[in-house]
Order: C-alpha cells, then sequence, then structure tokens
C-alpha cells in the first residue's frame, strides 16, 4: 500500500525563524532554537511537529562578515520545550546577556549545504571565531535567495508562513542534508498535548516530528554516518502503512456507530461515546518482536490513560460507565501467554479488520461498541 502522506501539511504550522549564521551553527550543533521573552505566548501556541524555515541574515545583522542573507534550510519543531538561564549563542556570550530563553526543541534541521560531522567542532563563541568563519562560509554557500520565494516574511525574527510559501520551499529540487537529534538544554516547561478530533488517519501526523512522511523530501536526503535516521519518533510510524490502514480502519468502525475519535502528540487513537471510551495504541508487528513492541505499548497505554485520558475527562467532565484500554498489533501474535500476561494488567488486545475488531484473548469491550 502506497499511501500519500502529502495532506498531513494541512494540520500542521509553518513558521520563519530568523538569525545570523553563526546562531544557526549553534542549532545544529545542540537542536534547538530561542525566542525573546517579547514572544512568550506565540512560543506557547508552537507544537511539536511544526515546519519551519531557516532563514540566515546578512553581516549587517552579524558578527561575521562573511555571513549572507537567504533560505538555508528546512526544521521540525521536536518535544519538550524548555527556558533558559544560561547563555548559549554567540551574541550573548560576547554581551553576557539572556537574550533567547525561550527554547524551542528541534528534531530535524535539513540544511541546503553540507556542514562538518558537528561532534568535530564547538558551538560558536567568541573563543573560536576563525573556525566559525569558516563555517559560516559552508552554511550559506547553498542559500536560496528570497527573491526566489514569492511572498516570503522577512520582517523581525519570528514570523508564521503560507501553506503556498512553505510549498514553494518544501518541494524545492535541492539535495537536503539531514542533521538529527533531540534538546536536553534548559528547564522543561510543562505545555499540553490537547486532543484534537480526527476523521481520517493522515491526521494523526499534525505531531509526527518529522519530515520523512513526505516522499518528495525523502528521495531527497543526502545522509552520512552522522546523519542518523533513527526510529526512536513514536509518532513518525504513524506514517508506515500498515499502521495507517489499521487507524482509519478503527476510525471508521467508531465513527460509524456515533463515537467521538480523537488523538494528540503521543495517542493514536482515543475513541468514546457518552458510556464507554477506547485507547488504543497500534504497533506494528511480526511474531519475533511481539514481546518487544507490546512492552512498550503496555507502558505507553498506562502512561497515556493516566495523564492524557485523566486530564481529558477532567477538562470535558466526562464520566464513563466503562473504559477499555487495547493494544493493537498489525498481525496475530502467536505468543499466547504473553497475551494473558497483558490480559491480567486488564489491557486488551486486539486485530483490527474492515469492518470489524477481533479480541486476541478476553473481549475488552468490543462486543458492546
Amino acid at each position: 500500500m502506497n499511501t500519500d502522506f502529502s495532506s498531513a501539511l494541512d494540520t500542521k504550522q509553518f513558521f520563519r525563524f530568523t538569525g545570523p549564521p553563526e546562531h544557526w551553527l549553534t542549532a545544529v550543533k545542540y537542536m534547538t532554537w530561542g525566542l525573546e521573552e517579547s514572544h512568550r505566548e506565540r512560543w506557547k501556541k508552537i507544537q511539536t511537529g511544526d515546519i519551519f524555515f531557516i532563514h540566515s541574515t546578512g553581516a549587517q545583522a552579524s558578527a561575521f562578515p562573511n555571513a549572507a542573507s537567504g533560505i538555508i534550510g528546512i526544521g521540525v519543531v521536536g518535544f519538550h520545550f524548555s527556558t533558559k538561564s544560561n547563555n548559549l549563542w554567540h551574541y550573548e556570550i560576547k554581551k553576557n546577556e539572556n537574550r533567547w530563553p525561550l527554547l524551542i526543541p528541534l528534531t530535524e534541521i535539513y540544511l541546503f549545504s553540507e556542514l562538518p560531522d558537528p561532534a568535530t567542532w564547538e558551538s560558536p563563541t567568541p573563543d573560536n571565531d576563525a573556525r566559525t568563519a569558516e563555517l559560516v562560509d559552508q552554511l550559506v554557500v547553498g542559500r536560496v535567495p528570497i527573491s526566489e520565494i514569492k511572498g516570503f516574511p522577512q520582517m523581525g525574527s519570528f514570523s508564521s508562513v503560507s501553506r503556498e510559501v512553505a510549498e514553494q520551499i518544501l518541494f524545492k529540487k535541492r539535495p537536503l542534508y539531514l542533521y538529527s537529534g533531540h534538546s536536553t538544554r534548559g528547564t522543561v516547561e510543562d505545555k499540553p498535548s490537547d486532543f484534537f478530533e480526527v476523521k481520517n488517519a493522515t491526521e494523526t501526523l499534525r505531531h509526527a516530528a518529522s519530515l520523512r512522511f513526505l516522499e518528495e523530501v525523502n528521495k531527497r536526503i543526502i545522509t552520512k554516518p552522522y546523519s542518523h535516521i533513527t526510529r526512536d519518533n513514536d509518532i513518525l510510524a504513524r506514517a508506515e502503512s500498515a499502521h495507517y490502514s489499521i487507524v482509519q480502519q478503527l476510525i471508521d468502525i467508531f465513527r460509524t456507530k456515533g463515537y467521538s475519535t480523537l488523538s494528540n502528540e503521543f495517542v493514536d487513537l482515543f475513541a468514546h461515546n457518552d458510556k464507554r471510551s477506547f485507547l488504543f495504541e497500534v504497533k506494528s508487528t511480526e511474531n519475533k518482536n511481539f514481546r518487544s513492541q507490546a512492552r512498550k505499548g503496555i507502558v505507553q497505554l498506562l502512561e497515556y490513560d493516566y495523564f492524557d485520558i485523566r486530564k481529558y475527562k477532567e477538562e470535558t467532565k466526562l464520566k464513563f460507565e466503562n473504559e477499555y484500554s487495547i493494544l493493537v498489533p498489525s498481525r496475530e501474535p502467536a505468543d499466547k501467554k504473553y497475551v494473558n500476561f497483558i490480559n491480567s494488567l486488564d489491557l486488551g488486545v486486539a486485530l483490527v479488520g474492515e469492518k470489524e475488531i477481533k479480541p486476541i484473548g478476553q473481549d475488552f469491550g468490543f462486543s458492546k461498541i
């Protein structure tokens, strides 16, 4: 099954972040970007999975005379927003001023130019300007002039970008050098991950912290040994065909029965009516990896029920007569002993077909949908 996931872009926000190239080197090094305190309310509205375009300023706004203005890449907002109290960027270190305390975590940066392995160079500071100047040259050599992107916003350090402008950059026929990782800087802020209604499985990609679900992007990626393409992003699994198909079947089954179907940054699907609720975690499995995948799914179901579902019920004032948490493997497991173990935790296991949900082991509410 080849699925076109480009419609997932309809759910995302697009931004333009502007800064001098030396600051973008720091962003690549630490997989984070920063905003001024004056942007706090807008910062709170940025979400995991949002896409941003990297605008480098010219020499007039940089500590380096070889800085050049242009669009130098694309990035994806990651997990765990945080604030900092220390100085991180070249300007902050030079001025001893924590000017950009609101951190935006990044999971992927796609540059139009290749940089050396970030492990081989230090983040720019006034003490390593000679090396930084060399890196600035490499960073901006593949830049796209703003004049080539019709309607690209240029004022200020941070702004929204229209879908039309975004597509001009996303689908520009240029190689993409991928740098990926996770930011661990700053004090984590408790930002909410609210549920939203989904009618189509592609909508669950709203918070996919990657661009690799887009074939147009995927085929242009140039990786190096240090450009790690990892599968630790669970949300990206939603773009696998088997996973997508199962979630879509679940949505269709429950919406036909009058249930609300919801998703968020973490939860594959939460379906409920006034009386019953079903929390689903879908896992792509083979018999050889069923236990490892199921073990992970058990923890996720318990965690999501404790945090996300509890919060949702408190906010909506809903009280269900019956609540079920279900692990959905993509293939029927042969390991019935482990299915019995899962059932002993009051968790269900089920296979999903086009119009039915088949219990594996105990029936946890499926006959009552």
